[in-house]
């Protein structure tokens, strides 16, 4: 069994790649829906919510935990590595994919990253891609917003058509060979944003399944279970469009 989380439906993305990767794994996924967005969160916060979550996912006896977010993974996987030392096997999106985002590009290339705030303001990505080739320019673009379109389903909403417009412009103006999705629920918006400016897109969640399925052995039953801490009717509505999910249970952390 292994236990991925994110604070919303936007883990469903790499759930969906987890479940390419390894179809007869057992899944268990926890949406945070009480405390989204985590990306406006203090470290100590996100610390504290993901803290909860891991220790639910022991007393299930869940020892491999996947980070489908990469706020989670910005700014408290350490603490949390650490925390957990020796109970837990995490996965952190951002550290185990960036190191593929870079692949073929070359020196002074820009690579640009759509991230919430917190990730953003921890230049996670850019301290990862550095330390590979510190010729490669990176631009960290906040997106705040982005995971609040997709949650509450306002695609087609000017408002939100003009905040993606206005964001996915930065990394035009910048000339990006590359934008890293470094928010899990930004996959679900690439269709507009290829429409402002066509480039190609990096999805963190299919490099993180690979290195989970190097490590992992397919087996188990292919059995799928859902938690939230708030609001499961809403969650499955807005998962639905992403995955097929039938019932969410709800859980007080």
């Amino acid at each position: 069994m292994i236990g991925v989380l994110d604070s919303g439906v936007g883990g469903l993305s790499v759930l969906a790649e987890l479940k390419k990767a390894l179809p007869n794994q057992n899944f268990t996924f926890f949406g945070d829906t009480k405390n989204i967005p985590y990306g406006t969160k203090s470290k100590e916060e996100i610390f504290l919510y993901t803290k909860n979550i891991l220790e639910f996912f022991l007393e299930k006896n869940i020892k491999n935990v996947v980070f489908a977010c990469n706020t989670t993974s910005a700014v408290a996987y350490l603490e949390l590595k650490e925390y957990f030392l020796n109970k837990i096997n995490i996965f952190p999106l951002i550290q185990t994919s960036a190191p593929y985002a870079i692949v073929d590009l070359k020196d002074n290339d820009t690579i640009a990253v759509l991230a919430t705030k917190a990730t953003t303001k921890s230049k996670k990505y850019e301290e990862v891609i550095k330390k590979i080739n510190e010729k490669i320019n990176v631009v960290s673009i906040d997106c705040t917003g982005f995971v609040e379109i997709v949650e509450n389903r306002t695609y087609k909403e000017k408002k939100s058509l003009d905040l993606i417009e206005d964001r996915i412009n930065i990394a035009k103006k910048h000339n990006a060979k590359r934008i890293i999705l470094g928010c899990t629920h930004y996959p679900y918006l690439v269709d507009i944003f290829r429409k402002i400016y066509n480039v190609d897109y990096f999805d963190p969640g299919i490099y993180l399944a690979r290195t989970v399925k190097e490590q992992i052995d397919n087996v188990g039953q292919g059995k799928l279970e859902f938690f939230v801490s708030k609001n499961p009717g809403e969650f499955i509505l807005s998962a639905k469009t992403f995955f097929n999910i039938e019932n969410a249970a709800l859980v007080n952390l």
